[in-house]
């Protein structure tokens, strides 16, 4: 490792350190860059951005400059020897300290951190900054000089300082996009892996985003369509309902008021009609509008998909008959109850005797209300 040797003294113009620090709050940014600058207004040999457990004395590197594998190796092996780190009370957010404030260099040399990490590296004086705490667990910014070189002093101490704050907030940043990055993912998947077609979209149709299922199969299977970005009926009659029930729900969501309808759609050539459901999905800020808006997820059971009534929760929750269970899916499926009634092969009477029984034991009043409360239960995953 090639090693800078450090000026006399340290550079105080932080402007270019500042603006870096603050781009790299991205959260895939390299922090090299950052600690490249750190290194060199303190005129240090090595910077590294590291954490320590105190509990368990584990501790790694997380990037330093100029990089060293065989250092973050023997750092890390070393970690719970570290004399520097033997009390946690002296690691307060936003504290910065020498290594001789912590532990003399009279006593430094004699411990085996030193003999086994320090000195094969030139390493012996060091500056830190603690930028973040959770507990027992740490992460700081530590910068190092030689031992022939001058030891760190008020001076540096006060030029540290006035770049910690800033450094300590570049990381809690980039850690709440990454979390936020990584749920948002982590959602997403949930989403693509949805058996049935699922589509978020804004209070005006907009798709913001489609599931496999949805890349995988036609949307006119679903009896919708997709027209300059936005979601659609497929079929004329249909348009201003599935709009409305959009509309609607977003509408609803943003007021905390009832937010999910389901509605049935013509699908052409099919013998069902595709039921679709339509919920609030919650508010996202979207960079197109500048503003936040509500997303609702519209997901949408095929014509061709078969009801299992066997596992359906729905079924089991309210203890229907058999007959009943036929008698309930045709009608959340979009059937009308002399449709119902053909396909069942039962008399009208029958069939409406049953929608009475389900209505009960549910304790919904109409179809309408009954087409919700399975959504609600089932979902489009039953």
């Amino acid at each position: 490792m090639t090693l800078a040797r450090p000026q006399s003294e340290p550079k105080v113009d932080l402007e270019p350190l500042l603006y870096r620090i603050h781009a790299s709050t991205d959260s895939n940014g390299d922090w090299s860059e950052v600690l490249e600058l750190v290194r060199e207004r303190l005129a240090g040999r090595l910077a590294t951005l590291s954490r320590h457990h105190f509990a368990s004395g584990h501790g790694s590197i997380i990037c330093e400059v100029p990089a060293n594998p065989r250092f973050r190796s023997e750092y890390a092996q070393y970690a719970s020897r570290n004399p520097w780190f033997l009390s946690s009370e002296a690691f307060a957010p936003g504290r910065v300290m020498t290594g001789n404030e912590l532990l003399s260099n009279r006593n430094l040399v004699k411990t085996d951190f030193y003999r086994g990490v320090l000195r094969p590296h030139g390493l012996f004086h060091w500056l830190s900054g603690v930028a973040a705490r959770r507990g027992q667990l740490i992460y700081y910014i530590g910068v190092h000089r030689g031992q022939e070189d001058a030891a760190y002093g008020e001076r540096e101490k006060t030029v540290f300082r006035a770049v910690l704050a800033h450094l300590s907030l570049a990381l809690e940043n980039r850690w709440r996009l990454r979390q936020s990055a990584d749920l948002a993912k982590l959602m997403i998947g949930v989403v693509d892996r949805h058996p049935h077609l699922s589509l978020l979209v804004d209070a005006d149709g907009h798709i913001v985003h489609c599931n496999r299922s949805a890349a995988a199969r036609s949307v006119t299977r679903a009896g919708l369509c997709i027209e300059g970005g936005r979601l659609a009926a497929g079929a004329s009659m249909d348009r201003a309902a599935l709009a409305d029930a959009i509309r609607e729900v977003a509408q609803a969501a943003s007021g905390d008021g009832n937010s999910a309808r389901t509605l049935a759609l013509s699908v052409p050539d099919a013998r069902h009609p595709a039921v679709v459901s339509v919920q609030s999905a919650g508010q996202v800020f979207r960079l197109e509008t500048g503003e936040v808006d509500e997303l609702v997820l519209v997901t949408v059971r095929s014509s061709d998909c078969e009801h299992d009534l066997h596992s359906c929760s729905f079924v089991k929750q309210f203890g229907l008959s058999p007959a009943q269970a036929r008698v309930g899916v045709m009608i959340v499926s979009g059937h009308s109850l002399a449709d119902t009634a053909r396909r069942l092969h039962v008399s009208d009477n029958t069939a409406r005797s049953h929608l009475k029984q389900i209505f009960q034991k549910t304790n919904t009043h109409g179809q309408r209300e009954l087409v919700h409360l399975h959504a609600r239960i089932c979902g489009n995953g039953d």
